[in-house]
């Protein structure tokens, strides 16, 4: 299970610091994977103390939460000063007593969603909060309608992203956004590519490096559980039935694409691999396969070629050394070849001269590799 409960319960005593704009009455609430994230629940509503603050205590036996605070809904969440949504918090929760003291930099403002906005192109619909139920947290969701989908009927092939942070939004990426608006609105005016949607799943710095890993690992001085069974169980039985509700898409897996870089990458590459029988097309964009090689390779072999696929490989010649192309790109690429697969009609792999490990690099290609996965 993705959730670690102790065998001891834990004291959780919660100190909360308020925005000086916030309303004297205001209700304010703890939500988090502890009380399937009811942003309004009586019973983690917090107490005003007399220094003007808020406290609550919480009792969990869980290890480690995630959380944020609330005025009762979703509309009035905690955020960043600039009005900017934060991740989730969270603590580890490994003692018997804790006391903590957090404050909350700004409260959600409707009127200024306009902000993250403002350097995308097209149409951008977002779901925030949505649940995860396989690993107990929630996400923010973007998804992407091409050009013509409010005045046309017709149904589109759907491509899933990781990283959503730094797909669309110049606001809220890291080091760069990838311009997949951009590209995609491009290379549709040049009939390039047929319309698409893009739907692409926030990462959370806490748990990204967990959630796109099938295999637990250790790196630097830090271990990793495995959840990445759980992200993609959660993206193809909970994340692309909603879309295909409330979206029209060709739901069959001949029109169903997923792209990642570095871990991203290599998660994709594993859900395409599990779940063939609903993706056809896989990006893979310097993936950090290196952190369970040998695990890759087995499953590879052990899943071999059940339908038709299109994989994109590649790595940048400016990389760092645990991107090695020879020791941890290329056997990747043989073994699906391997597998089954045929080489270059379904099966690429790509030295992309001057490329590194970065969002602007990833941004370069991109256009590249959905036109080689929806060819």
């Amino acid at each position: 299970m993705s959730i670690c409960f102790s065998q001891t319960m834990t004291e959780w005593i919660i100190n909360v610091e308020v925005p000086e704009n916030t309303p004297s009455d205001a209700n304010i609430f703890v939500a988090g994977n502890f009380n399937e994230w009811n942003p309004a629940d009586s019973a983690y509503k917090l107490i005003r103390s007399t220094s003007g603050g808020y406290t609550i205590t919480v009792n969990t036996n869980l290890d480690n939460v995630e959380f944020k605070f609330t005025m009762g809904s979703w509309n009035l969440v905690e955020t960043l000063a600039d009005g900017i949504n934060r991740d989730n918090r969270s603590e580890k929760l490994k003692k018997e007593f804790i006391h903590k003291n957090y404050r909350i930099a700004a409260w959600a403002d409707p009127y200024r969603q306009h902000d993250i906005f403002a350097s995308i192109v097209g149409k951008i619909d977002t779901l925030t909060n949505f649940l995860m139920p396989q690993l107990n947290r929630t996400r923010r969701i973007w998804i992407y309608l091409p050009p013509g989908y409010e005045t046309s009927s017709e149904p589109y092939p759907v491509l899933y992203m990781h990283d959503g942070q730094n797909c669309f939004s110049e606001t809220t990426a890291f080091d760069g956004e990838w311009g997949v608006d951009e590209t995609m609105e491009n290379l549709i005016k040049k009939n390039k590519i047929n319309k698409m949607i893009v739907v692409a799943i926030d990462n959370s710095p806490i748990f990204r490096l967990n959630e796109y890993t099938p295999y637990a690992f250790d790196y630097m001085t830090e271990h990793y559980d495995a959840q990445g069974s759980e992200y993609a169980e959660f993206i193809v039985k909970t994340l692309k039935p909603y879309i295909d509700s409330h979206y029209r898409t060709k739901p069959s897996r001949e029109y169903t694409g997923i792209i990642g870089s570095s871990m991203g990458g290599l998660i994709s590459l594993y859900i395409g691999l599990e779940y063939q029988n609903t993706f056809s097309k896989v990006g893979a964009l310097s993936s950090s396969f290196g952190l369970c090689l040998d695990e890759m390779l087995v499953l590879i072999e052990s899943r071999g070629k059940q339908y038709p696929m299109n994989y994109w490989l590649d790595v940048g010649s400016k990389e760092k050394a645990h991107m090695d192309r020879n020791i941890y790109q290329i056997p990747i690429y043989h073994a699906l070849l391997d597998a089954g697969w045929k080489k270059r009609k379904e099966v690429t792999f790509r030295t992309i001269h001057g490329g590194e490990h970065n969002e602007i690099s990833w941004r370069e290609r991109f256009g590249d590799v959905v036109r080689y996965l929806y060819k």
